[in-house]
């Protein structure tokens, strides 16, 4: 149930600027699939990943110490990264010279977005086997 949850609270909602952008995309006359793949998209998701790993860690008494802190420190990490280059991508929409490469930006917070979805995957998981029994 809480993978269940996990699922429907955190990631569907984290996916809301892309689906809100995809019926933009669908309406809009003059379509650009670079409109579709918005970095700040990605660097939202990352985020709201990380933030929930850290909710629900820090309220499980009955997990290893040491999974449990490495998890959190692991978390708080991303959420620095993702905020960094949240301000990177701030700071290219706003500069007309283009002094930072936009597609190495979307690379690299789209596979910081695929480890954090399998960081997260994997301590949801692993709190669902220990709330169902299966330590």
């Amino acid at each position: 149930m809480v993978k269940t949850k996990w699922l429907v609270y955190t990631v569907i909602i984290g996916l809301i600027p892309f689906i809100v952008r995809f019926f933009v995309f669908l309406f809009y006359k003059e379509r650009t699939f670079d409109f579709l793949f918005s970095e700040i998209d990605f660097i939202v998701f990352g985020l709201i990943l990380n933030l929930s790993n850290i909710n629900e860690l820090e309220d499980k008494i009955n997990l290893d110490k040491i999974w449990k802190t490495k998890n959190i420190g692991y978390s708080v990490l991303q959420i620095i990264v993702f905020s960094s280059i949240l301000g990177l991508a701030y700071f290219s929409e706003i500069i007309k010279e283009n002094l930072l490469d936009k597609n190495i930006i979307k690379i690299c917070v789209f596979i910081l977005c695929i480890v954090s979805f399998l960081v997260s995957y994997s301590i949801f998981n692993r709190i669902n086997c220990i709330a169902n029994g299966n330590n």
